[in-house]
């Protein structure tokens, strides 16, 4: 990649030609993805650029202009030829249409890297503004990720598995679904810096990429599903790249129950003085939970279930469990099971259970305004 003056002065200069407009709807023969910007800068006037095959010289160079503000804006860049096409980002602050202190340019710029070449139609493409500094000051730079996530490489499923705090996480099974044929998939393991990579370089289908974390608990093996950067499917012999986190999935009102443990709730058999929408749970940790983690406090209220009045989203592990109603402290116990019976207290310590023919293990608890 050569960035004379030349070069950078007509990357620049699309901001002031026909491609300064509003980001366009999607249409064929188009690159789209995400651009953020570090410290929550606004990337309101970047220009997107797209080299075909690196040539950032040529007269085939196409672009987007970022044109509202935000620290992350999707783009897209329209017509494209046949490609592969270098993407790159740049926001000349100063307006001298030349890349120096103050601008705000993509990591490749940066660092005078090649950026890896992209297909057309790729609708995932993420780029990351760092500010230039002025020679010989390193502060305020966000510096480069130590293991960042694979580029996309043509005919490879490639991504990152990590958790919500960015942590890399080794051993998590990746499976890319033949969308065409039953039973037929590709299986990779992530690495220790949570890379993955499958060759469909020879398979004319299309895969659903999913990815699966396996949590011991009690036991028990506990697969939960990381959440993917974009549900998308990938096409075979084009690859793409489909990174995964390690979060809950949110609750909806069809799917309440989340992707961890639940914690149900009811009012004391025959007693009715508790109303479960106005109480609050309380649930602290005990010793390690099942991710590795301690976990933290977490506060919460009921919704309405299928199954009755649940938290979700709660990791498996050992809680101490209060509750209370309009700011008024409840008597709380482990829901009665067959002959058992538990005693009242102003706190559970607990578990999880598969009590009730559960799939994953929750916890069962019963709540009742205090006796005297």
């Amino acid at each position: 990649m050569n960035f004379k003056h030349t070069t950078v002065t007509a990357l620049l200069s699309l901001a002031f030609g026909p491609l300064a407009q509003a980001l366009p709807a999607a249409l064929p023969r188009t690159i789209s993805g995400t651009i953020t910007a570090a410290g929550g800068h606004s990337v309101k006037d970047t220009v997107v650029i797209a080299c075909p095959k690196g040539d950032c010289d040529s007269d085939a160079v196409k672009g987007a202009v970022i044109d509202r503000d935000g620290a992350k804006v999707n783009f897209t860049i329209q017509d494209l030829g046949d490609g592969p096409y270098a993407i790159y980002a740049v926001q000349d602050n100063d307006g001298d249409e030349e890349v120096g202190a103050g601008d705000w340019v993509d990591r490749n710029l940066l660092t005078q890297t090649p950026a890896a070449l992209t297909q057309v139609g790729a609708a995932n493409v993420k780029l990351e503004l760092l500010e230039v500094r002025p020679a010989g000051d390193t502060s305020g730079r966000t510096p480069p990720a130590a293991t960042p996530a694979p580029s996309q490489q043509r005919g490879y499923i490639t991504g990152r598995a990590v958790n919500e705090q960015g942590v890399a996480l080794p051993g998590v099974e990746v499976v890319a679904d033949n969308t065409m044929a039953y039973d037929s998939n590709e299986i990779a393991v992530t690495d220790a810096q949570g890379h993955y990579r499958i060759d469909v370089r020879n398979a004319p289908f299309t895969f659903n990429v999913t990815a699966t974390k396996t949590l011991q608990y009690q036991g028990a093996a506990i697969r939960v599903d990381l959440m993917p950067d974009t549900p998308e499917i990938v096409p075979g012999g084009v690859g793409g790249v489909r990174n995964f986190t390690f979060k809950p999935k949110p609750p909806t009102q069809a799917d309440p129950y989340g992707s961890l443990g639940c914690v149900f709730v009811e009012r004391e058999a025959g007693h009715f003085e508790v109303d479960p929408a106005q109480v609050t749970l309380t649930l602290t940790p005990v010793g390690t939970l099942a991710d590795g983690t301690t976990g933290h406090v977490r506060t919460t209220r009921l919704v309405m279930s299928g199954s009755g009045w649940v938290a979700a989203n709660v990791m498996w592990g050992t809680y101490t469990v209060t509750a209370s109603m309009n700011g008024q402290p409840l008597e709380v116990r482990r829901r009665i099971g067959g002959m058992e019976t538990y005693e009242w207290g102003a706190s559970y310590t607990g578990g999880f259970t598969r009590d009730y023919n559960a799939i994953r293990p929750n916890m069962y608890l019963e709540l009742r305004t205090p006796r005297p």
